[in-house]
């Protein structure tokens, strides 16, 4: 199978797999508002670790999207069956991916972000505090509202 096929395939797959949920959510009498398809969107178009992964990825499209209509939209889900465990549920996130949502400069002006890699930022400004090697890696976890950050030994 060429990887076009292998891709036009998938999204077939993908397009059924979130047929069939939208489905049994309307069998469920589900109300589905803007805020609920935009989450349903990004799960179904990527890989999150947790929820606050999701809910960062939800509000850096749509601001006004609240941390509690994601935990209850995601509890929905695993009430209708949709998602059969629910370790998405988790508060805690110890493998989350972050990108910068959004940088502003002191007078609240945008700066350029795109997509960048929190867990790089963080290990550059170690870097230049002096308080890791240039050349050390980080592992960055993060449980309620703390961060913890390890110095890796690369051997």
């Amino acid at each position: 199978m060429t990887d076009v096929n292998k891709n036009i395939n998938e999204c077939f797959t993908l397009h059924d797999a979130k047929a069939e949920c939208l489905d049994k959510l309307k069998k469920a009498k589900v109300r589905m508002s803007k805020q609920r398809l935009e989450l349903l969107d990004l799960l179904f178009s990527g890989t999150f670790n947790c929820t606050k992964e999701l809910y960062y990825e939800a509000q850096s499209k749509n601001p006004e999207l609240g941390m509690s209509t994601v935990y209850r939209f995601l509890k929905v889900l695993y009430d209708v069956g949709v998602i059969s465990n629910n370790k998405l549920l988790d508060v805690n996130c110890s493998n989350c991916n972050f990108k910068l949502a959004a940088l502003r400069d002191h007078e609240g002006q945008e700066l350029r972000a795109d997509g960048l890699d929190l867990q790089e930022l963080l290990r550059l400004g170690m870097v230049v505090k002096g308080l890791i090697k240039s050349d050390e890696k980080i592992d960055v976890k993060m449980q309620d509202d703390s961060v913890y950050i390890s110095v890796l030994n690369e051997k």
